[in-house]
Parts: structure tokens; C-alpha cells; sequence
């Protein structure tokens, strides 16, 4: 693999000292790309442009010129941010080939660093499920099993960052789209604190729980990207473990299937070694006062502000030849429901204040009762499971809506607090398991310096067989 296997991190090093070119780089990436496209990762790749910019990056280097964090790195996108020189789709067909007139401001920061576009990433239409199966570029694949789900929605984003295909990427996550695939692919997948990244540019479903989020292979990788994408001056201290007071949900780990589970108790003992303090928490009273209200809040959002990014960033698109041209029936039938529902302000009021301080109060007294720093829990109570056409998946037998994937992943998710997926190894069968911790709203570094002292416990997660 040699070049191709490293950080994001170490790759900008290397690049900034002149030992490796960024073109040389990239031109092995473009290799390995075009060698694997069997993994559908890609919605959108330009050679071509990733090679010309890579020169530039590179002239930039010799001449001196002051140089971002991610200088002459490419990185992949996922395909609902907008960006100015690849199309944005949002993986839907009446969205396919449409260009903004301006990159996303999250986009423009990673620019502003330094970094390449290598492309924009597949995944699950209008970030609508939890497959990625998408009907419009096809379904992406799990590099760790290629008749697996990488899940979903951030699908295309995770099986890039895991097969080689690009170093580090950037997805979006609404109840789990971001973790889920970062635990099914076998990454670290960071999804911060509602606000902390700006939403602008982004093709929507809610204001109160969408955020940009990053994916990589390195803890290191998920800081730096998450200095640049909040403009953040701080460090992010090295915590000692003997330090870190760690809620272990346990209601939620009676909920995981037992292959996933023997991985995780044989971390979590890991973890008592290294004097990581475990207590038992239960989120039942989370989840008692988690109702309706959440829906509602997404699917008023939804409307108005799909409405609004047309208008803005394709005005040649109407809502409803949108709602039309959708190729999955599972995801046509979310979004024409959306459009088509009337909702009483009154409802949606309630739901943002009343009902969001008493989940906010459960998720506060959970910490505060057990005295915690994060509860950690699995990020998902199941491995990737095998390929579905569309947004229903085959489990013990039956079918089974790929939202079960975001069982765990969306109580911080409605808390809009930051949650961080780590790999903690593979299971019998060969797939990857994650261990999630979240923290409090607002307390991001905390939870990254939280995370990379853990991290420092789990032993590296072998590459996937490709």
C-alpha cells in the first residue's frame, strides 16, 4: 500500500517537506481509484483536475509560499456540499450535474488548509437511509466484505477512506450518518456539536440536527479536520486514562448482537486495565421522553428547507419534479410524505422548546448522577449486514428498515451533542464493530481528548482484504 495507507496527517507532513509530491501522491491514488471502482465509492471523479491541482500544490511548495495544514492532500466529499467545480447531487436524479456557484463554507476552509478535492462521495439518496444503496450511481460497497453494506449516509465517504481511495473525507450525519458507517467500515467518524461546523451549502433535512462530520483511519486525522473545520486555536490536550470516567450504557449493549458484543467486552476490559473508571448508566429515561416531537422538528424543517436550497442553489429544480425523479421508492415515499403533510406551528413550537429541554434535562442527569466525562455504548447493534436493493435489509430472516442502524447513534443525535465512533476491532465474521462515546453539547475537545487517550488502549484495525 505504502504511500496510500498513510494519515492525512503524515501525508501533509511529508508533502510540506518536500520529501514526497503531492502530484506523485495523487497520481497513485488515481491508479488505485480507477483499479476499484467496483466500490462505487465515487459519485463524481476528475483525474484530470486532481492531477493539474496537485501541480500547482507542489509549485506552491517549492516557491516557498506559506502552506495550510492539509497542503496538497486530497480528500473526498460526500455529494450533498456544495461545491464549485464538482456537481453537488445529493445522490438524487434531479440534482444530477448540478454545479452551485459556490462551495459550501466548510468546503472553502478545507480549500483555504491546503487541501484537493479528490471527488464527491456516493451515498444513500438525499441522505434519506441507512444502505447506500443508491439508485442513481449504484449501491457502495463495504471494503471489508463487498457483498456488505458500508451503511449509510454517509456510505460512499466511509468505503473511500477504508479502501485507500482517499486518506480522510468528509460526510454529513442527521441521526447517524456519519458514525454508522464510520463503525461498519472500520473508522474513526466524529460528528461534533450542532452549530460547531457551518450547515450553509448543504443539501438539507433538519436545522436542529444536521452537521458536517469528518471520517479517517487516525484519531490525529479527526482532530486536525476538526480544527480546520471549526477554525479552532485550541489543542486538544493528551489525557492521561487513569483520568476518564466512562458511563457504559448498559441497556443499549443488551440490545447488540452477540458477535459485536464479544468485541466490546473484551475492550471494555481493556479499558478497566489501563484504570479507564467504567459505571453502568441506563438511558431509559432518555429515551422515555423521546417521542414524536423529533420527527415533527424534521420533517417541518425539511420542507422549508429543502425549498430554500433550491431556490438558492438550483433554481432550475421545483420541489415537486424533485420529489418525482427519486429513484428509491423507500426514500420517494419519506420525501413525498414530507412535502405533502401539513403541520400545525403550535406543534413544531412545543417541540423546540418544551420537548427539547426535557430531553436535553435527561440527557444532563444521566451524566450528572453517574458523574461522567462520556457514555459509551455500540455504535451499532449490529455488523454490516448483506446489500439491500434499497433501504430494507435481510436480519434473522426477515426485512428490515435500515433505520435500526441509528437506534443507538440518535439519542446524542437529538441531543445535539458531539459523538465520536472508534473501531475497536473485527468480529468473528471478519466485519468491523464500533464503541461510540458522546459527550456533552458544546464540549467537542473535551470528548476528542477523551477519545484519542482511549484510542491510545485499542490495538490498530487490520486493513480490509482488498
Amino acid at each position: 500500500m505504502n504511500t496510500l495507507s498513510w494519515s492525512a496527517s503524515h501525508l501533509a507532513q511529508e508533502i510540506a517537506s518536500g520529501a514526497l509530491t503531492s502530484k506523485s501522491y495523487c497520481q497513485a491514488l488515481i491508479d488505485r481509484i480507477q483499479a476499484n471502482t467496483f466500490f462505487n465509492a465515487f459519485a463524481t471523479f476528475n483525474a484530470d483536475l486532481l492531477l493539474e491541482r496537485a501541480m500547482q500544490a507542489d509549485a506552491d511548495q517549492k516557491a516557498g509560499r506559506n502552506l495550510g495544514p492539509l497542503h496538497g492532500v486530497p480528500l473526498i466529499i460526500k455529494d450533498n456540499i456544495n461545491t464549485i467545480d464538482f456537481p453537488t447531487s445529493g445522490g438524487t436524479p434531479a440534482l444530477k450535474g448540478n454545479v452551485p456557484r459556490s462551495d459550501a463554507p466548510l468546503v472553502a476552509r478545507l480549500r483555504n488548509a491546503g487541501a484537493l478535492l479528490a471527488g464527491k462521495a456516493n451515498l444513500h439518496e438525499l441522505s434519506s437511509g441507512g444502505t447506500s444503496a443508491n439508485h442513481t450511481f449504484g449501491p457502495v460497497r463495504n471494503p471489508y466484505a463487498t457483498t456488505h453494506t458500508p451503511g449509510g449516509s454517509s456510505g460512499g465517504t466511509a468505503a473511500a477512506v477504508a479502501a485507500f481511495l482517499s486518506p480522510a473525507g468528509i460526510g454529513t450525519d442527521t441521526m447517524g450518518s456519519v458514525r454508522v458507517p464510520a463503525s461498519l467500515c472500520g473508522l474513526f467518524g466524529f460528528r461534533p456539536t450542532v452549530g460547531r461546523y457551518s450547515a450553509d451549502g448543504i443539501i438539507p433535512l433538519s436545522s436542529s440536527f444536521d452537521s458536517a462530520g469528518p471520517l479517517a483511519r487516525t484519531m490525529d486525522d479527526i482532530i486536525l479536520l476538526d480544527r480546520i473545520l471549526s477554525a479552532s486555536d485550541s489543542t486538544i490536550p493528551m489525557r492521561d486514562t487513569n483520568t476518564i470516567r466512562l458511563g457504559v450504557a448498559e441497556d443499549l449493549m443488551s440490545e447488540t448482537t452477540e458477535e459485536s458484543m464479544e468485541v466490546i467486552n473484551r475492550v471494555l476490559t481493556d479499558l478497566g486495565a489501563e484504570d479507564i473508571v467504567l459505571r453502568s448508566v441506563n438511558m431509559n429515561a432518555v429515551r422515555a421522553v423521546r417521542n414524536e416531537s423529533a420527527i415533527n422538528v424534521m420533517d417541518v424543517e425539511f420542507k422549508d428547507l429543502m425549498r430554500d436550497y433550491l431556490k438558492e442553489h438550483a433554481p432550475h429544480v421545483k420541489m415537486h419534479e424533485l420529489a418525482e425523479a427519486i429513484g428509491s421508492p423507500s426514500a420517494k415515499t419519506f420525501t413525498v410524505n414530507r412535502l405533502l403533510r401539513t403541520y400545525d406551528p403550535a406543534v413544531y413550537q412545543q417541540s423546540i422548546t418544551a420537548g427539547r429541554l426535557a430531553y436535553d434535562t435527561a440527557w444532563q442527569t444521566v451524566f450528572n448522577d453517574a458523574n461522567i466525562d462520556a457514555i459509551a455504548f455500540p455504535t451499532t447493534s449490529d455488523v454490516a449486514l448483506p446489500l439491500a436493493e434499497d433501504d430494507f435489509i435481510e436480519k434473522s430472516g426477515e426485512p428490515v428498515h435500515s433505520w435500526f442502524y441509528f437506534r443507538h447513534t440518535s439519542l446524542g443525535s437529538h441531543a445535539r451533542c458531539p459523538g465520536i465512533s472508534l473501531p475497536i476491532g473485527l468480529s468473528s465474521s471478519g466485519l468491523p464493530v464500533g464503541l461510540e462515546i458522546d459527550g456533552l453539547p458544546g464540549h467537542d475537545e473535551a470528548l476528542l481528548s477523551t477519545a484519542r487517550a482511549i484510542t491510545t488502549v485499542l490495538a490498530p484495525l487490520p486493513p480490509p482484504p482488498v
